[in-house]
């Protein structure tokens, strides 16, 4: 039969055990602790990569819109250099018309109205009679001016004279032949000029139509052009047949 133990005998054992357990309960402790810390960790680091996800997802959807923008922007560019080479176009279009526009008034102010042309110029008065001499003839004119403060305007004026010879069409100018052998007639007034100058044709023409022309200039500065035609047989004074006067 065992005996009791004594005092200091438990006290030893029970004081191992004591140890034991506490070693144990510093294990459990220990192993709880590092599971709490390693969740701990794991939901940092969850949290870490959803905030980097969403971080990117941002990045993402940032650059897409800005992606857009750019085309956007291009595609503005584009229209933008489209509607400028459209505008540019009809610019030139219109630019063209403009000159074409003023090409036709300058026509017409050259053949229909060549007074509003040469700033108040104009020939009146103008004569062609028959000389003695055969094809020799006589010009007569005065040159004009119908601004209202006067200016002194010169010029040189050319003649030309149209018609046929030998049945086919025939321009003579001034200088060529016996047609104004001193070719163009230089002039200058403030007030008005006479013309008055001899001339011969050639043998066979039969004159239709004469053309004046000049450059009109006050000082050195062009002020405008004159052109201006007549019918031949509306300025030639032909002499009277004879036998035609009462007797």
């Amino acid at each position: 039969m065992k005996l009791p133990l004594q005092r200091a005998e438990l006290i030893q054992k029970w004081g191992l055990y004591r140890f034991t357990l506490a070693c144990v309960a510093g294990l459990l402790f220990m192993l709880v602790t590092g599971y709490q810390l390693a969740q701990l960790q794991q939901k940092n680091e969850e949290k870490v990569a959803l905030s980097e996800k969403q971080t990117r997802q941002y990045l993402e959807d940032e650059n897409a819109a800005l992606r857009k923008q750019v085309a956007a922007l291009q595609v503005e560019s584009v229209m933008a250099a489209s509607s400028v080479s459209s505008y540019k176009k009809m610019l030139e279009a219109r630019e063209q018309q403009g000159r074409s526009l003023e090409e036709q008034l300058s026509f017409y102010q050259r053949v229909v109205a060549p007074e509003v042309t040469q700033d108040g110029f104009f020939i009146d008065g103008i004569q062609v009679s028959p000389l003695a001499s055969d094809n020799r003839y006589r010009i007569k004119a005065v040159l004009l001016q119908q601004n209202e403060n006067k200016a002194m305007l010169k010029g040189e004026l050319a003649v030309l004279i149209k018609g046929s010879l030998g049945g086919k069409p025939h321009e003579i100018k001034a200088g060529e032949g016996g047609f104004l052998p001193n070719g163009n007639i230089k002039w200058g007034f403030k007030f008005f000029q006479t013309v008055d100058e001899e001339f011969t044709l050639p043998a066979g023409f039969i004159p239709e139509q004469i053309v004046f022309s000049t450059e009109v200039f006050q000082w050195k500065s062009k002020r405008g052009e004159y052109v201006n035609s007549v019918n031949w047989i509306d300025v030639y004074d032909s002499p009277p047949e004879e036998g035609s006067q009462d007797s």
